[in-house]
């Protein structure tokens, strides 16, 4: 599982070098790439634990609890698109859900 979460960071690209004269306004831009990364790792990393671990996903209070989310935000949070990217980088399938509240 480890390699597998590692494959999944991976697959979210480095945030792109932001050139400006204005320390502040580079520090800023900088600081919201850093931020967009994370916020896709986490999307990343919450399909994972839900889609992909067999043959008991995480629950949706597990992966909350660790994301610092409610798990209404974690059921929320990422979509198929996050789901084919991990099974992209990884090359698993999803695996089928049993039902959302657990």
């Amino acid at each position: 599982m480890a390699a597998d979460v590692r494959t999944v960071l991976a697959a979210v690209p480095n945030p792109s070098a932001v050139s400006s004269s204005d320390a502040v306004l580079a520090a800023l831009a900088d600081a919201h790439a850093r931020r967009m990364r994370a916020e896709e790792e986490i999307r990343l990393l919450l399909a994972y634990g839900r889609q992909f671990v067999y043959p008991h996903p995480y629950t949706l209070g597990e992966l909350a609890s660790a994301a610092g989310m409610s798990v209404s935000g974690v059921r929320t949070a990422y979509g198929q698109q996050d789901v084919d990217k991990v099974s992209a980088a990884t090359g698993l399938e999803p695996v089928p859900s049993e039902g959302e509240d657990s």
